[in-house]
């Protein structure tokens, strides 16, 4: 997020401006940002798929650690 923000919102190269959408103000608004990386409803299912990801690289981080 924080990442998105400086580059569309403050830095702008012009590689990651889309050709005809230049000056849009868009590119400039951290809240429309914000709402479009934040999808509603949220996407619970994916969510889960990420937390599962993060449970299970943490128990095995917890295994290798005690061993």
């Amino acid at each position: 997020m924080i990442l998105d923000w400086w580059l569309f919102c403050t830095v702008q190269p012009r590689f990651m401006v889309l050709p005809g959408t230049e000056g849009m103000a868009e590119y400039r608004d951290y809240g429309f940002h914000w709402r479009v990386l934040v999808p509603r409803p949220v996407p619970w299912p994916l969510l889960a798929i990420l937390g599962y990801g993060a449970v299970v690289g943490a128990v095995s981080v917890v295994v290798e650690v005690l061993r």
